[in-house]
């Protein structure tokens, strides 16, 4: 089962929608839990981790955070959520069936497409991105244990980690919130 790690900052609604569609992971067995890196002690942070059951890490930086939430847990992968990334209902099924294909291999999914301007430049600094091999945060990074292990000893941030090649794209696309 994957870990959910969320880079979690006070926020609440954009948090709360964050952590929503996880629950469609959760009943098809694919999500075991969540941890939420914090950048400082939050009553709402704390609160909406209560109520949808996912354990809290303070963290003044992110990599950090993220080192801390990977050491702590266990499970097949981890799927990393930046707060405000909505991910879509039709997320689940293509992750349960390209799951097993990965093997060793980082995933990421399509961010959604936006109509003007600012879509043509967000769509040229992904496709820069991608020639890298990062993720970019506006995208749900899937890791596979070793990877993440690799990428928290280093505590670096593994949305801006160079995958290269073995960057896995996959199908379904994620939203940010407006």
């Amino acid at each position: 089962m994957l870990t959910v790690i969320i880079d979690a900052r006070p926020d609440p609604a954009a948090l709360a929608a964050t952590i929503a569609p996880l629950v469609r992971g959760v009943v098809e067995g694919i999500v075991g839990g969540a941890v939420l890196v914090a950048p400082a002690a939050d009553r709402a942070v704390e609160e909406i981790a209560d109520a949808a059951g996912c354990r809290v890490l303070v963290a003044s930086r992110w990599p950090e955070g993220f080192a801390r939430a990977v050491a702590g847990a266990g499970g097949s992968g981890f799927l990393l959520v930046d707060t405000g990334l909505l991910i879509g209902p039709e997320f689940w099924p293509i992750l349960a069936d390209r799951l097993p294909l990965l093997q060793d291999r980082p995933a990421v999914t399509r961010p959604a497409a936006r109509p003007g301007f600012a879509g043509m430049a967000a769509r040229a600094a992904a496709i820069l991105r991608e020639t890298g091999g990062r993720a970019g945060r506006d995208r749900a990074l899937l890791l596979p244990p070793r990877r993440a292990r690799e990428i928290a000893a280093a505590k670096a941030d593994p949305f801006a980690h160079p995958f290269g090649r073995d960057l896995v794209r996959l199908d379904p696309e994620v939203r940010r919130l407006p």
